[in-house]
């Protein structure tokens, strides 16, 4: 919205300043012509003052001689007796008081000259001097062309704009429709790229839990059928048993069988309200290293050996705390279950403000073509079967750390020779 806001300023500035400047100096131009007839009015105005000095001198019968005398041209000369003609009492004031006074009609200009002397009124007639008609039509045309700029303007401004929110609505459409994979293609001069930005986060949390729910259907369906399998078949044994010791062997495995189904419950139920705790997400700074080594710790019973190396000066990022901790335990622990002996955990900085947290472990691994799935919800890898839990470990790593913008990847270690999860964070900076 930043780009939004500082292009209207801009726009609003060119628009009211740019083109306003343009266009006055432009008229300023083609009426220059105007002042050279203004100029020829006070030219007019000095002849006629001039004349009216001359003529207040001469007797009344050498003022008529004077005025028949005056050749035949468009500019005329007449002596008018002041009671002939009516004026205001403010306009006859300011023609005594020696001021010429200037009466315009459509086709002449009058300028009228008190003669004290005689108490009458000479009356210089000249053609119409003032602006050309046509210049007035003209101004119009100026005008019109300062708002056609404007328009222009506004047009070349909005069109960028219209066709972003365009694109955005027509993603938006067929998103709805179903195609979950639609996205609105980034640019980063587009006024609303924030906009763009999270509508395209939205719509990858749309899929993705779709895709969990899908996922969770598909556990649910597997994983609690077979509990509930074993469980009607120890009932129908235990109905036909009648040694102490067998049925008591049975209740036994009926209540194992429950029990998983209700942890399996509990866990459907915490990862499906994962999600909504992203709306109760801390931004607090976050010292990693004191966080790895608490969690390792809090593992010194297990039957791995932990080293932990610390290569990066700076290792706060900014934050949930605690479910960052749990990014970091449940990579231990998965470290931990699949390893042979050894499990190493590094904190190191990137050049790009980033840092790295990298659990690596000696176990057998994960194959390639699992990559990117074992980061789904009750998948896990088919090598590690053995190993009890639902598959929910990794999905809420990748959970976590999405909500912190950061990445993490699965690599082959090549000094331990299994596993490598490398989770990426922004490191934070003063």
């Amino acid at each position: 919205m930043r780009l939004l806001t500082t292009s209207l300023l801009i726009m609003v500035l060119i628009a009211t300043v740019g083109l306003g400047w343009l266009f006055d100096s432009l008229v300023k131009q083609y009426n220059a012509g105007e002042q050279k007839d203004v100029n020829a009015v006070a030219v007019l105005e000095q002849l006629g003052s001039d004349l009216a000095s001359t003529l207040n001198t001469l007797s009344i019968e050498q003022q008529l001689h004077f005025i028949e005398q005056w050749p035949n041209s468009s500019y005329s000369l007449d002596i008018i007796n002041i009671k002939a003609q009516p004026l205001p009492v403010q306009l006859l004031t300011q023609v005594k008081q020696g001021t010429p006074l200037l009466l315009e009609s459509s086709v002449s200009l009058a300028l009228y000259y008190f003669l004290p002397e005689s108490n009458q009124l000479l009356m210089l007639k000249s053609p119409l001097l003032l602006i050309d008609p046509s210049k007035e039509s003209k101004n119009y045309i100026f005008t019109l062309l300062f708002y056609a700029a404007l328009l222009i303007v506004f047009a070349l401004w909005t069109y960028p704009l219209v066709r972003r929110l365009a694109a955005l609505r027509q993603t938006a459409i067929t998103f709805g429709e179903g195609n979950l994979q639609q996205r609105v293609k980034l640019n980063s001069l587009s006024y609303i790229n924030s906009i763009e930005i999270e509508f395209n986060r939205m719509a990858q949390r749309i899929e993705n839990l779709v895709s969990d729910v899908k996922l969770l259907s598909s556990a649910v369906s597997h994983d609690l059928r077979t509990p509930l399998a074993r469980i009607r078949f120890g009932i129908d044994t235990l109905q036909e048993e009648d040694d102490p010791q067998l049925r008591q062997r049975y209740q036994q495995k009926i209540g194992d069988n429950v029990d998983e189904m209700t942890a399996l419950v509990d866990t459907l139920l915490r990862y499906a309200r994962l999600d909504q705790k992203m709306l109760e997400l801390k931004r607090l700074p976050v010292d990693l290293a004191k966080l790895i080594q608490d969690s390792i710790n809090a593992k010194n019973d297990a039957s791995v050996s932990i080293n932990f190396e610390i290569t990066s000066l700076n290792h706060t990022v900014i934050g949930d705390e605690a479910y960052l901790s749990m990014v970091i335990n449940n990579l231990l622990q998965n470290a931990i279950n699949y390893g042979e002996k050894q499990v190493n955990v590094s904190l190191t900085s990137t050049t790009d403000h980033a840092i790295k947290i990298v659990v690596e472990d000696d176990g057998a691994g994960i194959p390639t073509d699992q990559y990117q799935k074992i980061f789904q919800p009750f998948v896990r890898a088919n090598a590690h079967n053995t190993v009890k839990g639902h598959g929910i470990g990794l999905a809420i790593v990748k959970r976590i750390v999405d909500w912190h913008q950061g990445s993490v990847t699965i690599e082959q270690s090549s000094h331990l020779g299994g596993a490598r999860f490398v989770v990426t964070l922004a490191r934070f900076t003063d």
